[in-house]
């Protein structure tokens, strides 16, 4: 890691431990790309206890950054410091401990984003821990039973599936528009169920071909399919990908049954 990203992400981390309900805080890691990347950014996640300080509080801690802005719901701000970009999301133990109680009602928080909450949990690189609270999580999100998993590609599936028939029936009405928002969704949908079957958290959609790429339990001929999808070719008609992508769906579905 550079030096003035390690310096910048120890100063953020150590003013954001002062609140005492601050108690763990990591480092994502987008923070290991190359400076001039633009997948660069310094990327903290704060876990915290209670209630974060309001906006105009945080602002104040940060009062010698530049262009400070935070969401509209109050969890993430955002920020540059010495020309560096940075991103801090705040994430409450009571929602993670619950969620992580894995019941039926817990399931939604998975939805749209699939594993990456635990993704990020498990490989965010520690800056301040005050108590076990994130080591306990990280060993439950290591010990995760079969039937979450199960739950999980089930879902995937019932998702991937929608989105295949959005896909077919936008290029029987050629529907160009429709047809991207379908595709785009059966792709992640696909790529989470892929995850899913090997057991693994998924990444942020920067490294998602790059260690999908690296699972060792999927079907043959599956990237190279994958990447048919998103390449520009005029031999590729809207047609032809519908045809591939029922393919790669139908292909995953023994994986599925042969897992459970």
């Amino acid at each position: 890691m550079k030096h003035k990203v390690q310096r910048i992400s120890t100063d953020l981390a150590e003013r954001l431990s002062k609140w005492e309900q601050v108690d763990a805080i990591t480092l994502i890691e987008s923070a290991e790309e190359e400076m001039t990347s633009p997948y660069f950014f310094i990327s903290l996640d704060v876990f915290y206890k209670g209630d974060i300080p309001e906006i105009e509080t945080r602002h104040q801690l940060f009062s010698d950054v530049g262009a400070f802005e935070s969401s509209s719901y109050g969890k993430k701000d955002r920020f540059f410091i010495e020309d560096t970009p940075v991103r801090i999301e705040f994430k409450n133990l009571d929602r993670i401990n619950h969620i992580l109680e894995l019941k039926p009602d817990s399931f939604w928080a998975f939805r749209d984003s699939g594993t990456y909450m635990f993704y990020r949990i498990l490989t965010g690189k520690v800056l301040i821990q005050k108590n076990m609270w994130l080591d306990h999580i990280k060993q439950k999100l290591k010990k995760l039973p079969d039937d979450f998993w199960r739950m999980l590609a089930i879902s995937s599936q019932a998702t991937m599936e929608h989105y295949l028939i959005d896909v077919k029936s936008a290029v029987m009405e050629n529907d160009d528009f429709f047809y991207t928002i379908s595709l785009s969704g059966f792709l992640k949908s696909l790529c989470s169920l892929a995850f899913v079957l090997n057991h693994e958290f998924e990444p942020s959609g920067r490294y998602l071909n790059k260690k999908l790429k690296k699972l060792k339990l999927r079907p043959e001929h599956f990237i190279s399919r994958l990447d048919s999808l998103v390449i520009e070719d005029d031999d590729m008609t809207h047609d032809r990908k519908a045809d591939i992508a029922e393919l790669l769906a139908k292909s995953v579905v023994p994986f599925i049954k042969n897992d459970y």
